[in-house]
């Protein structure tokens, strides 16, 4: 039983245990879906499932047989909801974007046809997304353009051109990010990630391959063998396929020795709570909670800051 993506036939996919995104991108070359958190919460990898917004990256591919799928390449940039994006910059780096436009798209159809050319107000704008994330954080810019095109304010090509030059490759998939391209002979990675919130890190090991060669792993961790949350980065592991490297990274063991853990921000401020960088050295070293440089600040327990700029 065959697919219909984007409007025409199109074989169903049967290789067990690959997600609709797998699919999409690898198999057919729809790279505007994206892949981001892969455990459907930030919406980026957004596609319509017989006219349905659906997270793809948890979808079996499988799941598609018989079914009409329309990735944001179908949309094919015409969309009312592509050109407010665009126009209103309701964007940034754009890997969020063809989720957004996608989403965006069900919910104006569906507002238009029920209120007519009428704004929305924030708040049902905010629930038709809400489960979409942003990290550049253009929320401003995508419930300004949701709520023109609502209004039908980009039924047609607008005259000016966008703010962005590269918006229309963003809004409608085509644009290219790293992770689209995979030239021949390139290896799929994957990140072995911490399961408990705080442990000391004894060893990290995997079996030998065929022929007694050490599968390539690198550890991630360096001097500090500890682990601060559930999640952080332990090894890398690399293998032709995907599919390999996951069941490679399964492979890899952990030896752990259990830390005493806090797990909420009261109880990390409680007096006689654990705390996680003790020495020194490990404060020094701890991660920075932004982008820029982060000014110096005293430590009190588990608590940084506040920071000073001298010189202001």
């Amino acid at each position: 039983m065959d697919t219909r993506v984007n409007g025409a036939p199109s074989p169903a996919p049967d290789a067990p245990g690959l997600s609709a995104a797998d699919h999409l991108r690898d198999r057919l070359g729809l790279t505007g879906t994206k892949v981001a958190c892969g455990s459907g919460v930030c919406g980026a990898c957004t596609i319509l499932v017989d006219g349905a917004p659906t997270a793809s990256c948890l979808l079996p591919a499988d799941h598609l047989a018989g079914r009409s799928v329309t990735t944001v390449e179908g949309l094919d940039g015409a969309h009312p909801a592509q050109r407010a994006l665009a126009a209103h910059d309701g964007l940034q780096c754009g890997y969020c974007t063809p989720g957004f436009a996608v989403e965006a798209s069900v919910f104006v159809d569906a507002w238009r046809a029920e209120h007519g050319d009428t704004r929305p107000g924030r708040g049902e704008i905010a629930d038709a997304l809400a489960g979409h994330l942003c990290r550049c954080g253009a929320y401003e810019g995508i419930f300004s353009a949701v709520a023109a095109a609502c209004a039908g304010e980009f039924d047609t090509e607008p005259d000016q051109a966008p703010p962005r030059a590269d918006a229309p490759a963003k809004v409608t998939g085509s644009a290219r990010f790293s992770a689209d391209f995979a030239p021949p002979g390139t290896w799929e990675g994957v990140i072995v990630r911490s399961t408990v919130p705080h442990a000391r890190v004894l060893k990290v090991s995997v079996d030998p391959g065929p022929g007694g060669a050490a599968p390539p792993l690198v550890d991630l961790l360096g001097e500090d063998r500890v682990v601060r949350y559930v999640g952080q980065p332990i090894a890398a592991v690399a293998a032709p396929t995907r599919a390999a490297a996951r069941e490679l990274a399964g492979a890899v063991r952990v030896d752990l020795e259990p830390l005493p853990a806090v797990t909420d921000p009261e109880a990390a401020r409680a007096p006689g709570a654990p705390v996680l960088y003790p020495t020194k050295e490990e404060r020094a070293a701890a991660p920075t909670y932004g982008e820029a440089p982060t000014p110096a600040a005293p430590w009190n327990g588990n608590v940084r800051g506040p920071g000073v700029l001298l010189g202001f």
